[in-house]
C-alpha cells in the first residue's frame, strides 16, 4: 500500500496484524507494484464470486 494516512493509522496497522494480513508499505510512485496488487485483487474477487454463485444463501460477508 502507498503512505496515505488513512493506510498508516494506528487503528489499521492494529486491524491488518489482528487479521493476520502484512502490510508492505510502498512509495506513491512505486506504480510497478500496483499490478502484484490488481492480479492478487482479481484471484480474490474471482473466489468470492464462486462462492457466492455456488452456495445459497450465504452471508455475503461470510463468503468473503
Amino acid at each position: 500500500m502507498d503512505t496515505r494516512k488513512q493506510f498508516t493509522s494506528k487503528e489499521f496497522v492494529q486491524l491488518t496484524n489482528s487479521t493476520g494480513t502484512k502490510i508492505k508499505i510502498v512509495p506513491m510512485e512505486a506504480h510497478h507494484l500496483v499490478g502484484i496488487v490488481e492480479r492478487y485483487h482479481n484471484m480474490v474477487q474471482r473466489a468470492y464470486k464462486i462462492i457466492i454463485a455456488e452456495i445459497n444463501r450465504i452471508n455475503k460477508d461470510v463468503a468473503l
